[in-house]
């Protein structure tokens, strides 16, 4: 049987939490990887500085090494923006220089990609229009953040591979109790993109309305004040926090709603696991979101930087259960339509390409 061709991906552990390990944990475990042998080389594992540095330069020697002893041809540089663009900006000029063929995939949102961009100076602008130029290949997460990177930098040709949704086996899912449906918030406070202060800001008002609502709120960062404030005093309120797996997955088998206020997205894996759960979506139309959820069929789609709307949307869901059952069966079904056979399948035909 001939040798499956390597293939390099550089990116966050995967083995950490966030979206974009979560997706390329995603890859390892599809289909591409019955084609390829697909190595990882993690340039990122957490947040303190000394340890990060020392894991990035790491990870650059043994990409020269990885090159220079003919491992493979094609590396594959996972990037966000801010500090994630200055790292696999070198890694993309290093890859190239050693004469590998690099495809670059961005995963932040259109929005996040517009404000980065409006953040750099000239000559910074060069650098990175130049260094992204540099890649064989460039593709992002959906069709709005690949427009974006078009006007930002330049570049002539970016393509599209969404993220996967996971598959999920089907299951029966309690029903709600005389204190209403449980929804759930996952993007913790940590980044701004994921409209945190309007998540509390929506439930300040819904709770007004509906005080026995009952909502999760989760994910990296600290609960802010107002947040503890909002908590002590409703009881349906809980902040879990960080998500090991096992309670992640407790936590979307048992929520009928997932709510995603964000400001700016790609294509957002919380909201594939989401619709792979079977569960009612009310999202803001940002980035891939409206690319991927028709509003009123597979979720509820509403402006961002709008907690009234928010609010009102999310007591509606919470008081109609037909809807919500409507909406989670189709969301079910068009998640299964993105699964990882499909991703594995537009990157199988670039790397077919490149080698």
């Amino acid at each position: 049987m001939p040798e499956r061709p390597r293939v390099l991906h550089m990116g966050p552990d995967p083995a950490i939490g966030g979206g974009m390990a979560a997706a390329l944990r995603a890859l390892l475990e599809s289909p591409l990887a019955d084609g390829y042998e697909l190595e990882v080389l993690p340039t990122y594992r957490g947040p303190d500085p000394l340890a990060r540095l020392t894991v990035y330069l790491a990870a650059l020697a043994r990409l020269v090494l990885w090159s220079l002893r003919g491992r493979g041809r094609i590396v594959h540089v996972h990037a966000t923006v801010r500090g994630s663009s200055y790292r696999k900006a070198v890694c993309v000029l290093l890859a190239k220089a050693l004469r590998r063929r690099v495809v670059l995939q961005i995963h932040s949102g259109a929005g996040d990609i517009a404000a980065f961009r409006a953040s750099l100076d000239r000559p910074r602008r060069r650098l990175f229009a130049a260094a992204f130029g540099a890649a064989d290949v460039v593709v992002a997460v959906s069709d709005a953040s690949a427009a974006a990177l078009r006007q930002a930098y330049g570049l002539a040709d970016v393509g599209v591979v969404p993220n996967a949704a996971p598959s999920v086996a089907a299951f029966a899912r309690p029903a709600a109790g005389p204190s209403g449906p449980e929804a759930l918030y996952l993007g913790g406070f940590a980044n701004p993109a994921k409209g945190g202060d309007v998540m509390l800001a929506a439930l300040r008002l819904a709770l007004a309305a509906e005080p026995a609502l009952r909502v999760t709120l989760a994910g990296p960062g600290e609960l802010p004040p107002a947040g503890a404030e909002l908590v002590a005093a409703h009881p349906g309120l809980a902040w879990a926090g960080w998500l090991e797996p096992e309670r992640k997955d407790e936590l979307m088998r048992g929520a009928e709603i997932l709510v995603l206020p964000s400001r700016s997205e790609g294509l957002p894996m919380a909201l594939l696991e989401g619709m792979a759960y079977a569960m009612a979506v009310l999202a803001t139309a940002v980035g891939g979101i409206p690319e991927t959820i028709d509003d009123g069929v597979e979720g509820v789609l509403v402006a961002a930087e709008e907690p009234a709307a928010l609010a009102t949307a999310l007591l509606g869901l919470a008081a109609d259960g037909e809807l919500r059952r409507s909406l989670a069966a189709a969301a079910r079904t068009r998640a299964e339509s993105l699964d990882a056979t499909e991703v594995a399948g537009r990157l199988a035909a670039i790397y077919a390409r490149l080698d």
